[in-house]
């Protein structure tokens, strides 16, 4: 029941939120990285982990409260997003 649980935790954390990428159509590479958190703070650090997975620079240019709806959806959704412009390719 213990593994249950926290399988059922993990996946629950492992999901939370977005973290995608908007491409640029015309030169077919990444323009804007999302990512989100529960607070500035981690949004931002979600940003710069998502970045560096992607292999990007990125400049913070946005950050947005989404307020969650329902009576318990707190617990499982990331209220903040993120939004940063690559500046640069890492080679």
């Amino acid at each position: 029941m213990k593994r249950l649980w926290a399988l059922g935790i993990l996946l629950l954390c492992a999901s939370c939120g977005p973290h995608y990428t908007i491409p640029n159509y015309e030169s077919n590479e990444i323009e804007k990285v999302i990512s989100s958190g529960r607070s500035p703070e981690g949004c931002i650090e979600n940003l710069k982990e998502d970045a560096q997975k992607l292999n990007v620079n990125v400049r913070l240019t946005d950050v947005q409260n989404q307020p969650s709806s329902g009576p318990i959806s707190w617990i499982y959704t990331n209220t903040y997003i993120c939004t940063g412009k690559v500046v640069l390719t890492k080679s």
